[in-house]
């Protein structure tokens, strides 16, 4: 990132159901390339049968808010280009995201804890702080993938309304083996 020491964090309200963050046919999320890092295992093909049998129940008004921070300086249409950035991070881990009816959004502020150069060689007409906007933009995208399959996977119930953990326990290879040792 331009000016390194930059840092990107999130914070959401993740209220997809289920059956938004998850492909169907395997039961796993869209974030393949995290589901290494969690431990994730393809789930039973009954908890993915219960999956889809959930999914038609549930209300299509969902809605995640979240938040993406940096400390970098950036100005307030820096700030306005990371959110609309970060906004791919919620279509990455959420399908649908977006739809006509729900209120998806994502706000962006920035501390300017850090100050930045801009970069000397900024084309025409575009902002000086262009590359780092592009720059924390891009993190603010990754960071707001993961903190919304962080918060799906992480989820406890509310009012009767299931969770991924809940639906496909058998997705969570150590939750599995502790089961086997238990039993």
């Amino acid at each position: 990132m331009p000016g390194g020491g930059i840092g990107v964090e999130a914070l959401v309200v993740a209220d997809p159901h289920a059956g938004n963050v998850v492909d169907p046919a395997t039961g796993l999320p869209w974030q393949a390339d995290q589901i290494r890092e969690f431990g994730l295992r393809p789930p039973p093909a009954e908890q993915i049968g219960a999956l889809a049998a959930a999914g038609a129940e549930t209300s299509a008004l969902n809605t995640t808010i979240a938040a993406v921070a940096t400390d970098a300086a950036l100005s307030p249409a820096g700030c306005r280009r990371v959110a609309i950035a970060a906004q791919d991070g919620l279509a990455r881990t959420i399908r649908p995201a977006h739809t006509p009816m729900d209120g998806d959004t994502v706000f962006a502020l920035a501390t300017g804890a850090v100050e930045v150069a801009p970069v000397a060689d900024v084309p025409a007409g575009l902002a000086p702080d262009t590359a780092v906007v592009t720059a924390v933009g891009a993190a603010a995208a990754e960071t707001l993938a993961r903190a919304v399959l962080v918060a799906v996977l992480a989820a406890a119930p509310v009012a009767g309304i299931p969770t991924y953990r809940g639906l496909l326990p058998g997705a969570f290879a150590a939750d599995a083996a502790a089961d086997r040792a238990e039993n």
